[in-house]
């Protein structure tokens, strides 16, 4: 598609693997001029090449959203080469699948900046960028771990939970202006975080002394089990799209359709009961709830 023939600018968030990388290539292909934005630069100018070949236009930008600094520069750079910014995609994020006692504060606080902090600073910037445009669509990557509780993701999923809330109040506080807010909520992907989780913790998993070991090890079958009938990146990044490009986005796109109903059904069950329930799941019956 040619330049003059652009649907606007994309910017989007963890572009280098996974649901980012596959929703750049389509927001791309589909006619956005994109900005891949993740650490990880040899990647994303991997991408950046391969879409300009069809005649694409892919800027990569080396980011760490942990930094508020790097964050500004984002927008700066996309606003530099663009002059502006129609739809921003939140979709890095990362777990360190550890025990809450096993993470100290600052690692905590990394989780929250990449996950969370980054977000809401990038949602800020560009809503007046958005707003003098004449409008605008924010789309923010959840997950079903914000609803469905797990051990072993109390900061992954507390960062969840609240990206989750501010979609619902950012819908309401930007609808003046024609800036739509929608939130993708994917079930489980075929992506490398797991991988990365596992091998972030493997020294955990080495430990003998450690009392989440056999726990790090069930969740590990529990995620290869679900992994065997796992999405595609490519099927969360086509709720994104949808999201990017509808007339009216929906407010909430779950990834597959049926998570909306597996998680309202568990919302029904006693807090107790679903516990007993998660943790047979997650563990065979080897873990008990004590109530």
């Amino acid at each position: 598609m040619k330049p003059s023939e652009s649907l606007g600018v994309a910017i989007v968030t963890g572009a280098s693997s996974g649901i980012g990388e596959a929703t750049a290539a389509r927001l791309a292909r589909r006619g956005f001029r994109v900005v891949a934005a993740a650490r990880r630069i040899d990647r994303l100018e991997k991408l950046a090449k391969e879409l300009s070949g069809e005649g694409a236009e892919v800027m990569p930008v080396s980011v760490d959203l942990a930094r508020a600094d790097e964050t500004d520069r984002l927008v700066e750079e996309t606003v530099s080469a663009w002059q502006r910014i129609d739809v921003l995609v939140n979709n890095a994020g990362y777990s360190p699948a550890s025990a809450n006692e096993q993470l100290e504060r600052d690692d905590v606080r990394h989780i929250f900046d990449v996950n969370l902090f980054s977000q809401l600073q990038l949602a800020g910037q560009v809503t007046p960028i958005m707003r003098q445009q004449g409008g605008g669509r924010i789309v923010n990557v959840g997950s079903m771990a914000a609803g469905v509780a797990a051990p072993l993701a109390v900061p992954y999923s507390a960062t969840k939970a609240g990206i989750e809330a501010a979609s619902q109040c950012l819908r309401l506080e930007l609808a003046p202006w024609k800036i739509d807010v929608s939130l993708v909520i994917p079930g489980f992907v075929t992506t490398e975080v797991f991988d990365n989780a596992r091998e972030q913790g493997q020294s955990l998993r080495e430990d003998p002394a450690n009392p989440y070991r056999e726990l790090m090890f069930d969740l590990d079958r529990f995620a290869d089990q679900q992994l065997k009938r796992a999405l595609s990146p490519d099927d969360v990044a086509q709720s994104i799209e949808d999201a990017a490009v509808s007339k009216r986005p929906r407010a909430i796109y779950y990834a597959p359709r049926a998570g909306r109903f597996q998680r309202g059904f568990l919302g029904l069950i006693p807090e107790r009961m679903r516990d007993r329930l998660l943790l047979r799941l997650y563990t065979g019956g080897r873990w008990s709830h004590p109530g």
